[in-house]
Formats: C-alpha cells, sequence, structure tokens
C-alpha cells in the first residue's frame, strides 16, 4: 500500500470515530482473546493457547481462542452499564476464502444502540454514510453508489421481485424446491431433501444478492424468522392467492449491500432469556459435532443478554467499506498488509 492510501485509511477510521464521538458513544477496546465465544454454526474460529510460567503440565496450558467479533465483551458492558457504545476492532474467522472481499482477518465497526430498534439503527447508518461522504471528499468527487437514502426492501419484496417467489406465500421447503429448480439451481428432486432455510439461502445467494440495484446501497429488513439468529421477532397475517391466510413471522433485522458488496448485518436484538437460551444450545451442539475448530460457549450469555436494555446492534465490515470509499475493487489495495501477501 502506498502512503497515499495509508493516509486515505487513517483518515476514514478517525472520520468513524467522530462520528460516533459526537454522538455521545463510548468506544470501547475488548479482548481479542477469550476462553469461550458464542457459538456460530456459520463460522470457525482460530485457536491458540496460553502456556503458564513454570508450569510444565497439562494444567498449564490454556485455551485461547480469537473472537470472530467483540459482540460478546460489547453485550456484557451494555448488560452492566447500559450505554451506547462502538468499537473498531480486528477480527478473525478461519476456514474462510482470501480474495477480494474476504479474508480471514479483517476490521469491524460494531455499534450498539441502546432504547433504538434496527430501523432507528438503520438511520443512523444513513447518517454515518452521509458524514463520511461529506468530511473524506470535496463536493462533487465523491464515489458512486454510497450515498443516502438508502434502498428500504423487506426480505418478502426482494423475492418477489428478483425471484418470482414471495417468501411468505411459500411457507413449506418443497415450495421452494420447486421454485429453485424452475429457476435452474438444481434438480428439484435433490433439492427436495434440503431444509427451508438453505433452500432460501440458495435463492438469496443465486438469485435476489446479484440483482440488487448498485446505485444507492440497498438495505434488505425484516428477515424470515425460519432463518434462526439472535433478533426480535414480529408476526403478520398475509393472504396466499389461493385464498389461505398464513401467518408470516419476520426478525427485526436489516442487511446493508453496496455496489454488490454485503457490507453490514444488524438486529433488534433478542432479550428473552429462555429464547436466546435455546438458540445457544441448539448452536452448540451443532458446533460440537460438525465444527473443524470446536469451543466452549459462553456461560450464562442468556442472561447476559437478558439485563440489556432494548437496544440495536450493527456490524460493518470497515474493510469493504473503505475498499468502496477509496474506489477500489479489493481489499488487498487498501490493506497495509494483505494477508495474500503473507500466505
Amino acid at each position: 500500500m502506498d502512503l497515499e492510501m495509508l493516509a486515505f485509511r487513517a483518515s476514514c477510521l478517525q472520520t468513524v470515530r467522530s462520528f460516533f464521538i459526537e454522538r455521545g458513544y463510548l468506544e470501547t477496546d475488548t479482548p481479542a482473546l477469550s476462553p469461550d465465544l458464542i457459538p456460530e454454526t456459520c463460522l470457525e474460529v482460530f485457536q491458540t493457547e496460553y502456556r503458564k510460567p513454570w508450569q510444565d503440565t497439562a494444567e498449564g496450558v490454556v485455551p485461547l481462542y480469537l473472537v470472530p467479533s467483540p459482540e460478546l465483551y460489547l453485550k456484557q458492558i451494555i448488560a452492566d452499564h447500559g450505554v451506547s457504545l462502538f468499537q473498531i476492532s480486528r477480527c478473525y474467522r478461519n476456514a474462510e476464502s482470501v480474495g477480494r472481499i474476504h479474508s480471514p482477518e479483517f476490521t469491524m465497526l460494531e455499534y450498539y444502540t441502546v432504547h433504538a430498534d434496527y430501523t432507528a439503527s438503520l438511520d443512523l447508518t444513513e447518517e454515518l454514510f452521509s458524514f463520511l461522504l461529506d468530511t473524506l471528499f470535496p463536493k462533487g468527487h465523491e464515489p458512486a453508489g454510497l450515498r443516502p437514502p438508502f434502498i428500504r426492501m423487506t426480505m418478502d419484496d426482494a423475492f418477489r421481485t428478483f425471484t418470482g417467489v414471495p417468501l411468505s406465500e411459500n411457507p413449506e421447503p418443497a415450495d421452494l424446491a420447486r421454485h429453485a429448480a424452475s429457476l435452474g439451481l438444481g434438480n428439484e428432486e435433490m433439492l427436495a431433501a434440503w431444509s427451508w432455510d438453505d433452500l432460501y439461502e440458495l435463492l438469496l445467494v443465486h438469485t435476489v444478492e446479484p440483482a440488487l440495484p448498485r446505485d444507492r446501497p440497498v438495505a434488505l429488513i425484516d428477515y424470515p424468522a425460519a432463518v434462526p439468529c439472535l433478533a426480535a421477532e414480529n408476526t403478520e397475517t398475509v393472504e396466499h392467492p389461493d385464498g389461505r391466510r398464513l401467518r408470516w413471522n419476520t426478525r427485526e433485522r436489516w442487511e446493508l449491500y453496496a455496489g454488490g458488496v454485503e457490507l453490514a448485518n444488524c438486529y433488534t436484538e433478542l432479550r428473552d432469556a429462555e429464547r436466546i437460551r435455546r438458540y445457544m444450545e441448539t448452536e452448540n451442539r451443532e458446533k460440537q459435532k460438525h465444527a473443524r475448530v470446536p469451543h466452549p460457549a459462553i456461560p450464562d450469555f442468556d442472561q447476559i443478554c437478558a439485563r440489556m436494555p432494548p437496544c440495536s446492534g450493527s456490524a460493518l465490515g470497515l474493510d469493504r467499506l473503505i475498499m468502496l470509499l477509496a474506489g477500489r475493487s479489493s481489499l488487498d489495495s487498501i490493506l497495509p498488509f494483505p494477508l495474500t501477501d503473507r500466505i
């Protein structure tokens, strides 16, 4: 990376900090090493160990894990102190591809707003983008495709628009399997063995995401509740074309895309201890069964979340955003020492 890009990256980080500090958010600096983590079956982690001095026995070796995000520590601070906060941190995810927009080591911006739901966090994220563009670029010289207002589209409408398959009217796996097959995404007989959420993911990745507009950022909101996560849930009734009235459960979640790149993920945080406990048990069971690097689950995470005030949390891939702000097409071009040069 040349000096000009180093300076631009530094300006982006400083501008993000200024934005949140001016709005009264507490900046935190939480650990990168942890003896236990939130079990997440969608990712793998890095394991290391601490060796106690002068104790060359098994008891002198403590397994530790690099955090894939600061979430577990940030939620403890919110539960204890009830404050809005943010953190810019290095995060680590094992078994990730190394490529144009992927790296197992990356910089994340995570921010939580107390007494606010996911829609308020989306408004805040629009403000952040405007602040970055207004601060970093002379008028008329900003990169295209990043200026708010964001396009806001429910996940149900996105599927209806780009696949012809409204999720709310297709509650059974067989429904999605049939539509996926008709779109050339596989053999219907093979797809019939897939779960609803796996078929949803197949359609999302191969039909919805590639079709999203690129002239402005797009926020996909109100994710189907059948896709498990720690977001608050809502229920509404929709009418099927055949006259049936169907219950459609959604989660208060959005994901943000810009220039064809997924940038951020946000929830209205779930605070129901029993539902969190069940989610953790399910994820941990699958984690221990299938993970390449199994790890202990953080104890009492359900109680930590239950003690939080109402809040919403967002996680934004800061390297990807800096890449788009710089008008570049790969992470290597904006990282001081890209991993592709080190492995």
